[in-house]
């Protein structure tokens, strides 16, 4: 690897958070070849389809990053459930794997380097009851906690019992839960009655 080309990248990636996509080098003139010998040489690190991360200078990563390289890898995508619970501080605990909802039309590759559990929902409400929370990495789309709430009661049998009970219990205890966008969202999804009967 020619320096002057090292150089070139290094400057590039220093200027960001650390992650570039594949467009940002080819503009800059760093060349698909080039792309290749640097992770090759393990300078840089293939995140994901046309994601690369600077793995040179011991630069650690910072925290809760996975959930910033799946919107990189698929900005259309919101993490959920869980997941959205662990990122808004209502979980301690974080999941093994991370959940994320894309539309069931959604193809796009999200092959990661960790345990994704990938969730199609119907394009319509997908975007419902989303916020955005800065991670230390870079902005991520989440489910609002009622939302994710709802949405575990829903798919409570994929989920541990012991993590769903915890889950319950959190928010039954929850003094600023919006009861009302609960309950909306569940009324939806057909299952009013059902989670309407753990919040007893």
């Amino acid at each position: 690897m020619l320096q002057r080309t090292y150089e070139k990248a290094k400057g590039l990636f220093s200027s960001g958070n650390g992650y570039l996509r594949t467009g940002d080098l080819l503009t800059a003139g760093i060349t698909t070849l080039q792309i290749r010998q640097l992770v090759d040489d393990g300078i840089l690190e293939h995140v994901t389809h046309g994601v690369y991360w600077w793995n040179a200078d011991n630069r650690p990563k910072p925290k809760d990053f996975r959930y910033y390289e799946l919107q990189l890898a698929n900005p259309k995508s919101v993490i959920c459930m869980e997941s959205a619970l662990y990122l808004h501080g209502f979980l301690r605990s974080e999941p093994k794997a991370i959940h994320v909802a894309t539309s069931r039309s959604d193809r796009s590759r999200m092959s990661m380097n960790y345990p994704v559990h990938r969730h199609y929902f119907a394009e319509r409400g997908i975007h419902d009851h989303t916020e955005t929370i800065e991670t230390a990495a870079g902005p991520v789309c989440v489910h609002s906690i009622d939302r994710s709430v709802a949405d575990c009661i829903r798919f409570r049998n994929t989920l541990d019992p012991k993590q769903f009970e915890d889950i319950i219990k959190r928010y039954k205890k929850k003094k600023d839960k919006d009861t009302e966008a609960f309950l909306a969202y569940a009324k939806d999804m057909g299952i009013q009655r059902v989670a309407a009967s753990f919040l007893n």
